[in-house]
């Protein structure tokens, strides 16, 4: 099985320093998706620290649907959250601790 790991994509940067977000960058990944059977994000895929979870998130959207089209079915993507991704993961957790 062979797995693609990156991480830190920070999608939403307010100061735009997320590259995914720019045509040529983002093309790149998506062809070297073409080989891959499974995808890790590991952490801190949506800047959520910066600035409004609206704005990071209607940002990293068109990002993360053509990452998932580019995936496909019967492909794996794993998302670990970091520490900027906190928010993703905190009604899991309160679910979690509730049971």
């Amino acid at each position: 099985m062979r797995t693609l790991v990156i991480s830190d994509l920070h999608l939403g940067s307010r100061l735009r320093r997320d590259v995914l977000r720019q045509p040529g960058p983002r093309r790149v990944l998506l062809d070297e998706l073409q080989g891959v059977d499974r995808l890790v994000l590991l952490g801190d895929v949506v800047e959520l620290l910066e600035g409004r979870q609206s704005e990071a998130m209607d940002a990293a959207e068109p990002v993360l649907r053509s990452i998932g089209a580019a995936m496909g079915r019967g492909r794996e993507i794993l998302v670990i959250p970091g520490n900027h991704d906190h928010l993703l993961v905190r009604p899991w957790l309160r679910a979690r601790r509730a049971q």
